[in-house]
């Protein structure tokens, strides 16, 4: 009896123990999946304000561009239709690995913006390739006379980032007090 117990329980351990390293295995990829996913094409809450933050820290101390100074401007706000747009341009850049302003189209970020129901008196777009987090792409556009002038840029009040694959998309725009266009 003992030995049979013994045996029992020895396979119920090796089942238990497979078991679990079943799932160490799920916990693991879906960390490594929700880190990937996390950083990049879909912010969460946390990465947004992140991202907010560290723009307006820029924006509101004012900085050089280049060797023209940008005075202080205001806060921007996350923008879920600038998102949207951003993304969709990632991922059309991506998809079919090309890097430019334009779509494969050839509509401009206002007609892109327009696409997503975006109305809009300025907008603004900043892209990168290649940077491994969005301090890195951040650290490059002020880097950048022409993507440091777009992150000063007094006009613009909302803003939103999105990264696919290798690509990052920043939009900034002030929505229209008037009609549509």
């Amino acid at each position: 009896m003992n030995s049979f117990m013994n045996s029992k329980r020895h396979s119920v351990d090796d089942a238990i123990n497979e078991y679990m390293h079943f799932l160490y295995s799920i916990i693991t990829l879906i960390l490594i999946a929700g880190n990937f996913t996390f950083d990049s094409e879909f912010p969460g809450t946390l990465n947004r304000q992140h991202m907010i933050a560290e723009v307006n820290k820029i924006r509101n101390s004012g900085c050089y561009c280049g060797r023209k100074y940008m005075p202080p401007a205001g806060d921007v706000k996350w923008n879920e239709t600038l998102y949207k747009s951003a993304f969709h341009h990632a991922k059309e850049m991506e998809e079919f690995q090309f890097f430019n302003h334009f779509s494969k189209e050839g509509k401009n970020i206002g007609d892109r913006i327009e696409m997503h129901g975006y109305e809009w008196d300025v907008v603004g777009e900043n892209l990168g390739e290649g940077q491994e987090n969005f301090d890195e792409v951040l650290r490059d556009w002020k880097r950048s006379y022409s993507h440091c002038i777009m992150l000063m840029n007094p006009k613009v009040d909302e803003m939103a980032v999105a990264r696919f694959g290798k690509y990052w998309v920043q939009h900034f725009g002030k929505q229209t007090t008037r009609g549509p266009k």
